[in-house]
């Protein structure tokens, strides 16, 4: 793959269309020059540093079954210019056409586990959400529409892998954006070849994606257009930074860890230093009622449904780990146990069954293209639940995840006939039981389990205003014409 120069990617000449990216294509795309900053540290290149190396050869890995004959055709098509790009980049204009995304995305989902809560393929689906609403942009700006149609077709052609900056800094939220300006991402300068933004973003995945997609999620005020912001940006550009949360790969054995070292992607906190952002890279820009009314009823309708693809894979996973480790314990036949699995089943189940329902009941949305129902049920009850899984996993396996040799242990000679004698299971060996309850505990007792299970209940921002949002959202007409029936009767 040929590298390209900061401004062949500004600018959207870089590739050239090159369609979907091999596994060492997308290795060789972070190296940029890009910022990033891990313990104290300036990394000079991701692709190497410890935090970062064993997660991108499992996200090439992925990259690279878009090759594969077994998913090549599972994962991409041939565009109507004769390349192959991402389903991810797709505008399904039939329920079929819905189902082949799905497809894709439940590769990638089923492929890390249900462990990357934003892998590519969901900000890949907010840019088909913008386009969407491209009239809408249009009613802002002109140019707004013209600028998401030739971004789609950009980062589809060149198979971008991207993050995406939702949420502000946790500053002091008593305040404004006015009030208290440092919070948001902001425009501080208007130029005619584009403007210059400030701020910060939480960003996840943002070392590891080529560029990052922003836009704000809090509602806005009249007087607050400077924050109603939607652009993307290659995360080299000059003047960005991001700050890694402590990460959870360093200094880790991967037989011990064997999620955290292939599937930690990585918390940052990214600054736009006075940032330039060239018009055609802005798709709203002014508009706190448009950037309102758009993002989470627009933007959002295809990322959502690959949300939830993701999140049934997670739980799959936990009901995997939840029976092996009562069956190889011999609690199996235990009803205490068996209510415990069969609430994580139920819970597994229904959401299979909201989002087939959701499938099925979908339609085309204004901007002509087929999505879900809206379904906002859906991440209103893994925000009810999220704790209740985890805790249904510490219940089944009790203290066994706790109290597990090291895999250095397992290693030393002296030790083995030791461990071979008091690590066995119902019919598993020590090295089973082991690497099985290490693999536990990394989703219950670990940081890295604690992190999943606060990213899954925040997904979608505040769970008490995502859990409001389903009551001031539904259809009350039929509730109250049976309480108007009810009260109609007179004997």
């Amino acid at each position: 793959m040929v590298a390209h120069s900061f401004e062949d990617k500004l600018n959207m000449t870089a590739g050239k269309g090159h369609g979907i990216m091999t596994g060492d294509e997308y290795i060789e795309s972070l190296r940029d020059g890009r910022e990033v900053w891990v313990k104290g540290e300036k990394v000079d290149d991701v692709t190497t540093h410890p935090a970062f190396e064993r997660v991108i050869k499992e996200m090439a890995r992925i990259y690279q079954k878009q090759h594969e004959a077994d998913t090549q055709d599972k994962m991409s098509f041939v565009n109507e210019d004769g390349v192959r790009v991402s389903y991810s980049y797709s505008l399904p204009k039939t329920y079929e056409d819905m189902m082949r995304r799905r497809a894709n995305t439940t590769i990638w989902a089923e492929e890390s586990l249900g462990m990357f809560g934003r892998f590519p393929d969901f900000c890949a689906s907010i840019i088909v959400g913008m386009y969407d609403a491209r009239d809408e942009l249009a009613k802002s700006d002109p140019r707004f529409k013209t600028n998401i149609e030739n971004y789609l077709k950009y980062a589809s052609e060149n198979d971008l892998s991207l993050s995406h900056g939702l949420h502000d800094p946790a500053m002091d939220k008593t305040k404004r954006p006015k009030e208290d300006p440092d919070r948001c991402v902001r425009i501080v300068e208007e130029r005619e070849d584009g403007i210059v933004v400030r701020g910060a973003r939480f960003v996840t995945l943002g070392p590891l994606t080529d560029e990052v997609v922003i836009a704000p999620t809090q509602s806005l005020k009249e007087d607050e257009g400077e924050f109603a912001l939607w652009f993307a940006m290659p995360v080299c550009a000059p003047g960005m930074k991001q700050i890694c949360r402590e990460p959870y790969t360093i200094n880790r054995d991967p037989r011990d860890h064997m999620l955290s070292t292939r599937f930690d992607e990585q918390d940052v906190v990214l600054i736009f230093d006075d940032v330039f952002v060239p018009w055609e890279r802005v798709f709203l820009a002014n508009d706190p009622a448009a950037a309102n009314k758009l993002f989470r009823t627009r933007a959002m309708k295809w990322a959502a449904h690959c949300s939830v693809l993701q999140l049934i894979v997670r739980m799959e996973l936990m009901v995997g780990i939840g029976h092996l480790m009562a069956e190889t314990e011999g609690k199996g036949a235990r009803q205490l146990v068996n209510m415990e699995m069969g609430e994580l089943v139920t819970y597994k189940e229904i959401f299979r069954s909201i989002i087939t329902t959701a499938e099925i009941e979908g339609g085309l949305t204004p901007g002509g293209h087929f999505a879900i129902k809206p379904s906002p049920h859906l991440r209103a009850f893994i925000g009810l639940i999220s704790e209740r899984l985890v805790s249904i996993l510490e219940h089944v396996t009790t203290s066994s995840p706790l109290f597990v040799p090291s895999a250095e242990d397992m290693d030393q000679a002296e030790l083995r006939p030791l461990i071979d004698r008091y690590w066995v299971g119902k019919g598993a060996s020590a090295d089973y039981r082991q690497r099985l309850s290490k693999l536990t505990w990394e989703l219950t007792g670990d940081s890295f389990g604690g992190r999943q299970q606060l990213y899954e209940r925040l997904h979608s921002g505040s769970p008490e205003n995502v859990i409001a949002s389903v009551y001031k959202m539904y259809d009350k007409t039929a509730a109250i014409g049976f309480v108007n029936a009810a009260l109609d009767y007179e004997g």
